[in-house]
């Protein structure tokens, strides 16, 4: 990922070698860390649940694993922001990545369990190079963990109607993380890991995989406390697990009819899979344009979302951070000197957003909850994942979930002239490699905001509480005080600041603050 001085590097015969309950595994170290790449955690049949994996000897663990087939074709694009890599793909992609300080089964070090984003359809532990946790273990004092698991066609498709061997695979890309979560409660103490000390942690559809392992009753004990960036975005109250869980079996029925049968789905070649998913996805188009590949409610222990089936009470225990970023996936239209602007030419941006009848409401607004940010942030404030974020904080709160802990991420950058953080820009804070990334960088503000979160999240890990000395007092959340730390220039915890400059910008902005396609000019 980035350059760095090697002073020692260490991979013989007998070192460094760790004995797991698979079997034997040799990893590397460099400098002070040890590192092991694509340990396989476990083995699955197509479309069922995973297995425990064993070996005899010891299995290399120096190259990555394979990763998902995702559904679509990669594009470059934002490679500047978060650069990418690129892997070879397998539907046989359970692999696991370890980083660690020790092999002393005695340090007992915090574990963090980190699931990587792309919905519940594309990515892997190692798309984005600011998921290499080296620094997150040299400088959080922690064991770090990444793994690949299925997505898509291949971990949610619900063919339970076609046989009993088939009943959880609406959900086997779930529980092929649970087994993972397994394997570390089983292991992770050779890698100086505690496993009564596992934090769950992801962002976008990371975040919405560890807002599912609350949900499913099969990961209860296997990690003990969780971390959600940008991964809570609006439910539909109305729409039952019972609707979604029918929704989920007519659609197998329709691709098993499309492939041309059972035996067909079992045996194609993926890509067979995704023409006949295309097919059945043109003839009766679904909502966000695609089949809304998610893990299927009522099935196996998973019982559905926090809005339409309650928080699971088994959980309401476990301390939660839930947060997104300030601008999310809105577009910038104005790529101009943010701070060379006139106040006039600032003001117009929020005209042109909201209308000149709303603009003035929501120009104080802003002020008010932001005095420290330009005003030209208040035309692409983010309300799409802000507003249920905050939602799913107070209603945990409010149903018995102690130690829930909101945030919001406002780093401005010097890239293109200025841009407020938008979706993923948290990420290389969170891993401490904020500083090899040039976009995000902003002076000596790129590593006060590094060590603010980033220590934050660590404090998390190892006691449940972010608190640090380097930021302001975090307090968690309360029906009465919604309360959220704002991660800025001037960080602070701040009580329901936000919630009259959301319901305006929410109620009249005239551009997409959803998922869309990238625009040329869309960081």
């Amino acid at each position: 990922m980035y350059n760095r001085a090697i002073y020692r590097f260490v991979c013989s015969e007998t070192e460094p070698v760790v004995t797991t309950h698979a079997g034997k595994v040799r990893g590397y170290l460099v400098n002070d860390i040890y590192t092991f790449h694509g340990i396989r955690y476990a083995q699955a049949e197509r479309f069922q649940m995973p297995r425990p994996v064993t070996w005899e000897g010891i299995a290399d663990a120096q190259d990555y694993g394979y990763i998902c087939p995702p559904t679509h074709d990669t594009e470059i694009f934002g490679d500047i922001t978060a650069p990418h890599r690129y892997w070879l793909q397998s539907e046989h992609c359970q692999y696991l990545n370890i980083w660690t300080q020790e092999l002393n089964p005695q340090a007992k070090k915090p574990v963090v369990v980190w699931l990587h984003g792309g919905g519940f359809v594309s990515g892997s532990a190692i798309e984005l190079e600011c998921y290499d946790g080296e620094n997150m273990a040299r400088y959080g004092d922690v064991v770090c963990v990444s793994l690949n698991h299925r997505l898509n066609i291949l971990g949610y498709l619900d063919l339970s109607d076609y046989g009993e061997e088939y009943a959880n695979s609406g959900i086997v890309g779930m529980e092929d993380i649970v087994m993972a979560l397994k394997w570390v409660r089983d292991n992770i103490d050779q890698f100086g890991g505690d496993p009564d000390n596992v934090t769950i942690m992801g962002e976008s559809g990371g975040g919405a995989k560890v807002r599912a392992l609350l949900q499913m009753s099969s990961a209860d004990g296997l990690y003990h406390r969780a971390i959600i960036q940008s991964g809570i975005l609006p439910g539909n109250a109305s729409i039952t697990p019972e609707d979604e869980k029918r929704e989920a079996k007519d659609t197998a029925h329709r691709i098993v009819e499309a492939i041309g049968g059972l035996d067909a789905l079992l045996s194609a070649p993926y890509e067979e899979l995704l023409r006949a998913m295309k097919k059945v996805e043109a003839e009766r188009p679904i909502a966000w344009g695609s089949i809304p590949w998610t893990p299927v409610p009522l099935t196996g222990s998973y019982v559905g979302e926090w809005c339409n089936a309650g928080f699971r009470k088994e959980t309401l225990s476990i301390p939660v951070i839930a947060g997104s970023v300030f601008c999310e996936l809105a577009r910038y239209t104005n790529l101009k000197d943010k701070s060379a602007m006139t106040e006039e030419e600032r003001y117009e941006a929020l005209v042109a957003e909201y209308g000149a009848e709303f603009a003035p409401q929501i120009r104080d607004a802003f002020r008010k909850a932001y005095p420290e940010l330009n005003l030209y942030y208040a035309s692409v404030v983010d309300t799409f994942v802000r507003r249920p974020t905050r939602q799913f904080a107070v209603e945990r709160t409010a149903a018995g979930g102690a130690d829930t802990y909101n945030f919001l991420f406002a780093h401005e950058t010097r890239f293109k002239g200025g841009l407020m953080s938008t979706h993923a820009d948290d990420l290389p804070f969170v891993f401490h490699n904020a500083e090899y990334i040039g976009a995000m960088f902003a002076g000596d503000q790129t590593y006060k905001a590094q060590d603010e979160i980033f220590y934050a999240f660590m404090a998390f890990a190892r006691s449940g509480n972010p608190n640090h000395s380097g930021i302001p007092a975090w307090h968690p959340v309360t029906p009465q005080e919604p309360q959220c730390f704002i991660f800025s220039r001037k960080p602070s915890c701040r009580v329901d600041h936000d919630a009259e400059l959301i319901r305006l910008a929410a109620a009249h902005a005239t551009t997409c603050r959803g998922f869309a396609p990238p625009q040329p000019n869309h960081p």
